[in-house]
């Protein structure tokens, strides 16, 4: 990010900042390492400067990211806060209907700031700090709370590393740049617990996770010439093995990790009947954000998701023709 473009949104945010008294801090349903780092060290930052913060997501914070919120209230709707927010921070979240529920309790004449990376970003905000060449969020707030003079404490730091490792997938993403390494090293040197999130996150799967890896494996098919793989998950799954849907992010990189294959695609029934998650996860130069945007939804080159109404077996089939003659056609 250029220094200039920091400094105009530092400045725009200090502003609104000192001029408000409260301040909600939210993200996109279904939360995830980015958003609740983001989230968190955001929080930290803002006590410090005396406000009244609060959190308040559509959905509960998954299982791995409890370490990261222990000395944090975060609220999950319809569980809100008495006062009303005169200034809303959205975290990674590319529209406004992505936050859920959690619309809902934003005030009319409420600023809110966008801050973001999706390529996708509807700019809804009043202040919109969109930089979709960053790795993640988090990576945009850490310069904001540098550049406002924030001490970045262990647990700010900690936040933040989560946010960045998560977005990268360890660092083995293409979004993987210098200065996210950089600013991953400038977290480790403010007391980063490198540990604890690797045990927490990477190293902490439950008996009944790996059961469900076994029976999801069992769905991992080959198409369009074996450049795409598709992986199922659903409800009598997650009932069986006793797993809540939170906690099923890494699935979606499970199919793209097959050698040869460009896109990998995740489907997962959802609560609602003749509803499916579907997950894109994309290496080799293919544009996934294009696939998920033609059924609303979005989200990155590499990395996006769409909801789309039918079983496993009739979106799988809308997805496949989708990347068939939007992807692989043209190759």
């Amino acid at each position: 990010m250029k220094a200039s473009t920091v400094t105009k949104y530092v400045n725009e945010i200090q502003n609104i900042i000192k001029q408000c008294n409260q301040i909600l801090i939210t993200t996109h349903i279904r939360v995830d390492g980015d958003a609740v780092g983001s989230e968190v060290a955001l929080y930290h930052a803002l006590r410090k400067t005396g406000k009244s913060v609060s959190i308040v997501n559509n959905s509960p914070i998954p299982r791995i990211f409890e370490f990261i919120t222990q000395n944090v209230n975060i609220h999950v709707y319809p569980e809100i806060p008495k006062e009303k927010a005169d200034v809303v921070f959205v975290l990674d979240c590319p529209s406004i209907e992505r936050l859920g529920k959690t619309q809902k309790i934003i005030s009319n004449n409420a600023t809110i700031i966008n801050i973001d990376h999706h390529i996708s970003s509807e700019y809804f905000g009043n202040v919109n700090w969109v930089a979709s060449d960053v790795c993640a969020t988090g990576e945009i707030i850490l310069n904001l709370l540098i550049e406002m003079g924030i001490e970045i404490t262990p647990d700010i730091a900690t936040a933040l590393y989560v946010a960045i490792v998560t977005d990268t997938g360890r660092f083995i993403h293409s979004n993987t740049t210098p200065e996210a390494l950089k600013a991953a090293a400038f977290l480790l040197e403010h007391g980063a617990k490198h540990s604890e999130i690797s045990k927490f996150i990477y190293n902490a799967n439950s008996f009944h996770q790996i059961k469900l890896h076994s029976l999801a494996l069992d769905t991992l098919k080959l198409h369009l010439k074996n450049q795409v793989a598709t992986l199922s998950l659903t409800n009598k799954m997650l009932e069986k093995t006793n797993v809540n849907s939170m906690d099923t992010h890494e699935f979606a990189d499970i199919p793209v990790s097959i050698d040869n294959v460009s896109v990998g695609v995740l489907l997962r029934e959802m609560s609602r009947p003749n509803r499916i998650k579907v997950s894109l996860r994309s290496r080799n130069g293919y544009d996934v954000n294009v696939v998920a945007k033609k059924f609303g939804g979005g989200g990155h080159k590499y990395a996006a998701g769409c909801e789309v109404d039918g079983t496993i077996d009739v979106v799988q089939q809308l997805i496949l023709d989708v990347l068939e003659n939007m992807l692989f056609r043209e190759k």
